[in-house]
């Protein structure tokens, strides 16, 4: 309704200018001079949406075959995001495809022969196909809801982060993360270190660092760690 108005639009009775209301039905006419806050028509509140720095959300990188732990393993699958990593863990005794993938990997590094060594092939190795892709379908925020144990870093808490690589003789690179008030120690099980740098170096830049410790294990350090295959 207008100032301009002719006709009640509740009862269609013909209107007197400047009235406020309805001289047959009562029903509230538009007030003649909008400036007047008291009798303004009300508008409904307009949604906020909250703003994600840096924009929406979105995984750029996968990192499957993290863990933590000797005796009693966590197992986790490492979402990359600009704003922070994912630690989603999961279970070998009730994730089949991952566990079965895992023992695929594993049975690789016992019978390569067709590179140099298993790190080579690892190294080699396309990461961007797998079960763990099927993150990519899911809402954010619902992949550790059902995954207990799941750990969340804020990429502006991250003061440092090392990536050690085992090289000539182990698999198994350590992702190291400090919060400042946290430290974080994770095994990369199949010499994903220089992978993993390459998602993170862009968001982390001089606070990320990568080292070939060229630690050669043998003998019983090499069959506890699942890496004796000669």
């Amino acid at each position: 309704m207008t100032s301009g108005q002719k006709f009640c639009t509740e009862c269609g009775a013909p209107l007197a200018p400047g009235i406020r209301f309805c001289g047959k039905c009562g029903y509230r006419v538009a007030d003649p001079n909008p400036a007047n806050p008291a009798v303004a028509p009300l508008q409904p509140p307009v949604p906020t949406v909250p703003a994600v720095h840096g924009g929406p959300e979105r995984i750029i990188g996968i990192v499957p075959f993290l863990e933590q732990g000797l005796l009693s393993v966590i197992h986790y699958t490492l979402m990359v995001t600009p704003q922070r990593l994912i630690l989603c863990t999961w279970n070998p005794e009730t994730d089949e495809t991952m566990s079965g993938t895992d023992e695929e990997m594993m049975q690789e590094s016992c019978t390569i022969a067709e590179t140099k060594d298993e790190i080579t092939h690892f190294r080699a190795k396309d990461w961007t196909t797998g079960p763990w892709q099927r993150y990519l379908s899911m809402p954010i925020d619902a992949i550790t809801a059902g995954a207990p144990g799941s750990i969340t870093i804020p990429i502006p808490g991250i003061a440092k982060a090392d990536i050690i690589c085992e090289t000539w003789a182990s698999t198994h690179d350590t992702f190291s993360i400090n919060e400042g008030s946290r430290m974080h120690t994770f095994d990369l099980m199949y010499s994903q270190g220089p992978f993993l740098y390459r998602l993170l170096e862009p968001l982390l830049a001089e606070k990320i660092s990568i080292t070939d410790h060229l630690h050669k294990r043998h003998g019983l350090d090499r069959l506890l760690t699942g890496q004796e295959y000669k």
